[in-house]
């Protein structure tokens, strides 16, 4: 059987010319509500920057990090069955 080459970023979130989809979406926000209140280089520049402390957090941390705190926080509830519920902390016997 011959092996397959499967490339490294197959597991990579979609990507806007220079950003991924979870770093684009703060600045969609702040674009929209920028128009909104009528500030919209304030709140570009505002999510700007936390677009690069997010990164800079983000590439600190191991894959599936964020999605594990987001389901531990309660914000990603699960019906699955063996998923359990992230409020239960302690599991008796």
């Amino acid at each position: 059987m011959k092996p397959i080459d499967i490339p490294d970023g197959i597991d990579d979130p979609p990507q806007f010319l220079l950003w991924s989809l979870d770093e684009l979406m703060p600045i969609v926000l702040a674009l929209g509500a920028g128009i909104l209140i009528e500030q919209v280089l304030i709140c570009l520049l505002g999510a700007i920057g936390l677009v690069k402390i997010y990164r800079r957090y983000r590439d600190a941390k191991p894959d599936g990090f964020m999605l594990h705190s987001i389901y531990w926080a309660g914000f990603l509830p699960s019906k699955s069955k063996t998923v359990p519920n992230p409020f239960v902390r302690r599991f008796l016997p």
